[in-house]
């Protein structure tokens, strides 16, 4: 395995979800490394429908935490995943027939939370959120749709282990068709 696929692989293992937070604050240069790894996540057709919000505000964020039941700790910033119906008109998306909108936010968040990882700093997605509320609280326009929240701050502590056993391989995957056992262990 080459030395880029090492430090790769060793991010994604090493990455935990941290719902705990201290109220050191994240420096500017931090939030635009985490939104520039959300701008080079692969988007369906390069189509580019969502925009980003980021709130820092100590006072918007416990806002937003009061309609947000997912969300356990108070993290030091927050970047709403937005759907742009604009944008996607413009584009010749058409929302209610194709999912790509919630993939491409998917792997939005997931660049986000490797890049957090990356910089030292924790991350949890959100999705039990009032999405109403949320667009009220950041006076969204009727065409932006918010879809998903990313919690980011300094980690308070490391993350718990998770108590769980990981799945194998080899208890997710089946090969060429449903129920075929693959190759087994190299």
């Amino acid at each position: 395995m080459n030395e880029l696929a090492e430090v790769v692989l060793n991010a994604i293992r090493t990455r935990r979800v941290s719902r705990t937070f201290t109220q050191q604050p994240i420096r500017d240069a931090d939030v635009r490394t985490l939104l520039d790894a959300a701008r080079w996540a692969p988007s369906g057709g390069n189509r580019r429908i969502h925009i980003l919000v980021v709130v820092r505000d100590p006072g918007m964020v416990r806002l937003i935490k009061a309609f947000s039941p997912g969300m356990h700790g108070l993290p030091t910033g927050l970047v709403v995943v937005c759907t742009d119906f604009q944008r996607a008109a413009r584009q010749a998306v058409q929302l209610e027939l194709q999912t790509t909108r919630w993939i491409d936010v998917g792997t939005m968040a997931m660049n986000m939370m490797l890049a957090a990882h990356a910089l030292g700093l924790g991350s949890c997605p959100l999705t039990s959120f009032s999405r109403t509320a949320i667009s009220v609280l950041l006076e969204l326009p009727k065409t932006v749709f918010p879809e998903f929240v990313l919690q980011v701050g300094h980690p308070a502590g490391v993350a718990a282990p998770n108590r769980r056993a990981r799945f194998s391989i080899d208890d997710i995957t089946y090969w060429e068709r449903y129920g075929e056992a693959g190759p087994g262990p190299e």
